[in-house]
């Protein structure tokens, strides 16, 4: 698996990813800042605004319709949004869109990269943020590199942890190696939900996953998810010790994580 020396220095000293960002976190902004993420989902400029010190907000902006290959906001209609927000040190960037199909709609990727520099151009030196499927076999290592450029930062979400199996971390690794060799830039996202195709995660299990991701080159971490098919992270105590374990700092311990 391929490594990122800066990362690995990081990690020796025990600095927590500089991005840490979790879904489905604006129904509870105090209890999940107080856990160590520092990015949070807000929908509007108002919760922005009131999210706890040291966190920011990233901003929702709609998605890409994988059915009709267009945006589900319009242009003219995010250039009114963002240009309402433009400059808040609150709003950390913009959520864009969550795994598009470039298969499906081919031109995908280049109505990314459009809407990427739109935002830019409408509020510089902010972050645009998506994520890829990650969950689809050699589809999803096939479009890995369609995505360079197509925002600062690609979520990726290889999800391992089935129902009735072992966690699968030889996929994780194999997406990080194909997005190195691509050379795109992105987070790693780690599951912490269970639904009818995944399961929760155990304590051991979320650690591997981390120390995964942190012995990567990915410039920040996103967690799936605060809240997920009617069930809450902070349910699950132990797993959530970990991830605020990591976030404080304990990827110190990663270093000799197993492949």
């Amino acid at each position: 698996m391929s490594t990122n020396p800066v990362g690995e220095v990081a990690a020796r000293k025990g600095n927590p990813p500089r991005y840490r960002y979790i879904f489905s976190s604006d129904s509870a902004p105090t209890a999940v800042a107080s856990h160590g993420w520092n990015l949070l989902d807000v929908s509007s400029q108002s919760a922005a605004d009131q999210l706890p010190g040291r966190t920011r907000g990233m901003m929702y902006m709609g998605d890409y319709d994988n059915s009709t290959c267009d945006w589900e906001v319009s242009d003219i209609e995010l250039t009114a949004k963002v240009a309402a927000m433009a400059g808040d040190p609150k709003v950390a960037g913009y959520y864009f869109s969550d795994e598009p199909d470039p298969h499906a709609c081919p031109t995908a990727p280049g109505q990314h990269r459009a809407r990427s520099q739109l935002i830019h151009s409408l509020d510089p030196g902010k972050m645009t943020v998506m994520t890829m499927d990650s969950n689809s076999g050699h589809a999803s290592l096939d479009q890995i590199p369609l995505w360079v450029g197509a925002a600062d930062y690609v979520g990726l979400d290889p999800y391992p942890c089935y129902h009735g199996a072992p966690c699968k971390y030889a996929w994780i690794n194999a997406i990080i190696e194909a997005a190195d060799r691509a050379g795109l830039s992105y987070w790693g996202v780690v599951q912490a939900f269970q639904d009818s195709t995944w399961r929760w995660p155990t304590a051991r299990e979320e650690r591997h996953m981390l120390c995964q991701w942190a012995n990567s080159r990915e410039s920040g971490y996103v967690v799936f998810s605060w809240t997920w098919a009617g069930q809450s992270l902070s349910n699950r105590p132990r797993l959530l010790r970990v991830l605020t374990r990591f976030n404080q700092g304990s990827a110190a311990k990663c270093r000799r994580h197993p492949h």
